[in-house]
């Protein structure tokens, strides 16, 4: 998947939008169209997906050591 700066001028693909496209959206597959978005129908739509998914946090180096010591220590 590849998100890029419209290289034309083209209407945003979003329902409705009758804003002029800035980004496109294009993927590596059969399905060879650009789907084309205005600057807020995207910040919209990343604001929705980052609702759905959200990314975990790393563990701490720190933490996971302490954790080993303490097995290690109940193995003894």
């Amino acid at each position: 998947m590849i998100v890029s700066q419209c290289k034309h001028l083209t209407k945003c693909d979003f329902c409705g939008c009758s804003n002029w496209a800035k980004y496109c959206f294009a993927t590596k597959g059969f399905i060879k169209k650009d789907l084309c978005f205005c600057e807020d129908c995207l910040k919209g739509m990343y604001e929705a997906l980052a609702k759905l998914q959200t990314p975990k946090g790393i563990e701490s180096p720190f933490k996971y050591g302490k954790k080993l010591r303490k097995k290690v220590e109940d193995k003894l």
